[in-house]
C-alpha cells in the first residue's frame, strides 16, 4: 500500500508452527556458532578461580528469548549441552577418528592398541635380546641406568596434583567411542594414578641407588607395577589422539597448545612403547 510515496509489500504469512521452528533453528545455528568460534581460552578469563572449566555451557536467561515457548528453549539447551566436555564433540577442533561412526571408532582405537602392543612385544621379545648379544657391554651400561626412569614417573604422579583439571580432561567421558563406562570419577582416577606413578616411581628408582641397602625385589616389583600402570593409562592416551582432548597445559597456554599435531600424538605413542619396554626390562633382570 502507497506510504509517504512508496509502496510496501506486505511480508508472506507464515504459519505460526513455521515461526517457530525458524526461531529454533535461527537460535541453535548462532549457538552452534559461537561454540566454534569461541576461543578455548575464553572460559579461563570468565572464571579465573577454575583454570580451563568446560563441564558449564552457558545458558541465557529464558526472557532474552523472544519468540521461543520454555519447550522449545528446552530443547535447544538440551542439545547444546550434549557435548559436555566440549571434545565429546565428533570431529572437535579436526579430531578424525571421533566424526566417525562408533564401530570404526572402537576399531582404530583397538588398532592403536595392538601396534602398541605388537611394538613393545618386538621390542622386549627380539630387538632387546638381539642387542643384548651384540652388545653386552654397552646393554650392560645401559641397564643400569633404566632404574632411573623411575623419577619421571615420580614427575608425572606429582604432576596429577599439581595440574589435576588436565589429566581429568584426559579421561574418556562416559560412552566415548560408543562403550566406554568405567566406575568410579575422573577425580578418583587422576588421584589413585598419581600416587601409584610416585610410589612405584621411587621404588623402581632405588634400583639405581648404589649407596642405598634396598631390598633385590623393590625396583623388579615396583617396575612391573609402572607396567602394569602404564597399560592401564593407555586409554586416556588415546583418548587424547581421538578427540583432541587437551591434556595437562600451563595456565597460558595460547591456542596452539591445545591440541597435539598428529606427529605429537606419534611421539607419545612412541613414549609409551619406550617405557612399557623399559620397566619390563628392569622388572625381567638378566640372571
Amino acid at each position: 500500500w502507497p506510504v509517504g510515496g512508496r509502496t510496501r509489500t506486505a511480508a508472506p504469512h507464515l504459519p505460526i508452527r513455521s515461526r517457530k521452528m525458524s526461531s529454533v533453528v535461527s537460535y541453535s545455528t548462532t549457538i552452534a556458532a559461537a561454540r566454534r568460534a569461541r576461543p578455548a581460552s575464553s572460559p579461563r578469563k570468565a572464571l579465573p578461580s577454575s583454570p580451563r572449566p568446560r563441564s558449564a555451557p552457558h545458558r541465557p536467561a529464558t526472557s532474552s528469548r523472544p519468540g521461543l515457548s520454555a519447550a522449545a528453549v528446552e530443547e535447544v539447551e538440551a542439545t547444546v549441552a550434549v557435548f559436555d566436555p566440549p571434545w565429546s564433540e565428533p570431529g572437535y577442533r579436526g579430531a578424525k577418528v571421533s566424526s566417525l561412526d562408533e564401530p570404526l571408532q572402537t576399531a582404530s582405537v583397538l588398532g592403536v592398541w595392538t601396534g602398541i602392543g605388537a611394538l613393545t612385544v618386538a621390542w622386549c621379545a627380539h630387538l632387546g635380546p638381539d642387542l643384548e648379544r651384540a652388545l653386552p657391554t654397552v646393554m650392560s651400561w645401559s641397564r643400569a641406568t633404566w632404574p632411573v626412569i623411575g623419577l619421571t614417573y615420580v614427575a608425572a604422579g606429582a604432576a596429577h596434583f599439581a595440574l589435576p583439571q588436565g589429566f581429568k580432561d584426559m579421561y574418556p567421558h562416559k560412552g566415548a567411542w560408543g562403550w566406554w563406562n568405567l566406575p568410579g570419577s575422573p577425580e578418583f582416577h587422576v588421584a589413585w594414578t598419581g600416587v601409584a606413578e610416585i610410589l612405584g616411581g621411587l621404588g623402581m628408582a632405588s634400583g639405581a641407588l648404589w649407596f642405598v641397602d634396598t631390598p633385590d625385589w623393590l625396583a623388579p616389583t615396583s617396575a612391573y607395577g609402572l607396567f602394569l600402570l602404564t597399560l592401564a593409562v593407555t586409554p586416556a592416551n588415546t583418548y587424547m589422539f581421538t578427540h583432541n582432548a587437551p591434556g595437562p597445559l600451563p595456565e597460558d597456554a595460547d591456542e596452539s597448545m591445545q591440541v597435539l599435531p598428529w606427529y605429537g600424538h606419534c611421539a607419545r605413542g612412541a613414549l609409551q612403547v619406550f617405557l612399557l619396554a623399559t620397566t619390563w626390562g628392569v622388572a625381567h633382570p638378566p640372571h
